[in-house]
Formats: C-alpha cells, structure tokens, sequence
C-alpha cells in the first residue's frame, strides 16, 4: 500500500512552488516472538501480507464472489499497526443461569481455554454479539495468549484492561471498553465455530488482515492466490502513482491503457 501524506493547503503551495509531494510508504513487519515460531509456509504468506494492499487483496476477493469480507464496525487500539494472522474462534450469547450452570459446570471459560490452545500467528475472535456490557477477556489471560505467539484480538463487544493491552505488542479490535467482566452479562458458549463480526462471517482458520480502517477476512484456501494476485496489481498501481506525480494526466494512466501498460512492462525489464 502506498500513502500519501499532505495536506490540501500544503500542496496546492508545493505545486505552486514546483517542488514534489512526498509520498510516505508505511513499513510493516510480523513481530519476532510470532514469526520466529511460525512454519516456513506461514512464514512466506505472513510476510507477504506486510506488503500487500489491503484494498487490492480486497478486489481479488471480490472478483471471486466474495462481496462480504471487510469488517468496518470496530476500532483499533493502534492506527500504525497491521494487523496479520489466523482466526481462532469464540461466540458468546446472552447470559442465561441454566444454561450457563450446564456449560460451565465442567469447563473452563473460553477466553481461557483459547489463550491456552493459541497456536503462532493466531488471532482470537471474539463474537460478543456487539454486546458493550461486559468485557469478554482481561489482559492477565491475554498475557498468556501473548506468550504462545498470539498475533492479535478481534472483539465484536468490549474489553477491559485496554491501558495494558496497549502496550502489548499486537493490534486489538472492539468496540468500546468496559471495567465489568463477562459474568453475569455474557458467557461464552461456542469455540472453533462460525461466527459473526459486523456483517461478516469468520471462519476458524481464515486469514486476517487489518489496518486503522477495518479487517479484511480471507478464506485461508484463498490466501496465497489473492495475495500473489493483488501484489502484483499493486505494483501496477505504484507505478501508476509515479506517473501521476510526475505530472502525467490521469487520462489512459488509471486505468491503464496500452501505452500505459507498455511502459509498466519496460519498467520491470529495467529494474
């Protein structure tokens, strides 16, 4: 991805002047405690999901079928972070004493049970129903998710301790804090199943990737084909955005035409 930084007033005086905007590339990269203890497979696909579009995976989604991928309803604790991994699940419903009593009679909650079974590179998902009331997990469990090489959080609810999970090297999603834990307002029912953030579904295995905007949900199937797609349209469009600065017209650069495209191809051979 490539973004751009200025201001409207700044560039109107930087074209003005003749000088050229500055385009700031963000750098991302999967911390060392998840990527030294990943596969070499995972390895490969995680360190290509550093440099990919999020938008352009998105349009090779999207030319699949899949039109429902891209979760928009919550927040991150960090605007500079991408977030990258697999999608450990956890669905919990309102709370209900019978059945609750039923459940957990002879286990344990599931924001324990799923820090503990974490694998490298796993991101728990937590389908509170968008319930704001409680929180489904604490940062002393999570610290133990963290230690197995959890690479992040997505919460459709609330979370307590956020001050300490910000200092946690990964990205964490919700939709609010709370101080209240789960009980008496939720308990978790469901683990390793289909769930439900936002409007899209999340399977336990898919790929997520997540910047400040939102997370983008890739079938894991999927993975290596729509990312080694979408980098190579990537480049496409970051020599595109050389044109453009260099004061080409808009007019045959995006989209592409022949000339366009003719000049991308000379571009590589070159490099």
């Amino acid at each position: 991805m490539t973004w751009i930084r200025w201001s409207a007033p700044l560039l109107l005086a930087a074209v003005a002047w003749g000088a050229e905007p500055e385009i700031v590339r963000p750098e991302f990269e999967v911390p060392a405690y998840v990527f030294d203890k990943l596969g070499p497979e995972d390895q490969a696909l995680f360190e290509k999901l550093t440099r990919v579009g999020l938008e352009a995976v998105w349009a090779q989604l999207r030319s699949r079928g899949y039109t429902q991928c891209f979760i928009n309803e919550l927040d991150p604790l960090h605007n500079d972070r991408r977030l990258i991994g697999r999608a450990r699940t956890i669905r919990y419903l309102p709370n209900r004493p019978d059945v609750r009593e039923k459940w957990y009679s002879d286990r344990k909650q599931l924001n324990y049970v799923s820090a503990e079974e974490a694998m490298p590179g796993d991101i728990l998902v937590f389908d509170a129903g968008g319930d704001t009331r409680s929180s489904v997990s604490g940062d002393v469990t999570t610290l133990r998710f963290l230690v197995r090489g959890g690479a992040g959080m997505v919460i459709d609810g609330a979370m307590r301790d956020l001050p300490e999970l910000a200092g946690m090297p990964f990205q964490v999603y919700t939709r609010r804090g709370q101080a209240a834990a789960v009980s008496p307002v939720l308990m978790s029912i469901d683990y390793q199943v289909p769930v439900r953030i936002g409007n899209v579904t999340v399977i336990p295995g898919d790929i997520l990737l997540g910047e400040r905007h939102g997370i983008l949900v890739i079938p894991a199937a999927l993975a290596d084909e729509v990312v080694d797609a979408a980098l190579a349209k990537s480049e496409l469009e970051d020599f595109q955005r050389k044109l453009l600065l260099e004061g080409r017209s808009i007019d045959g650069v995006y989209p592409p035409n022949e000339e366009t495209l003719r000049d991308f191809e000379r571009s590589k051979g070159n490099r």
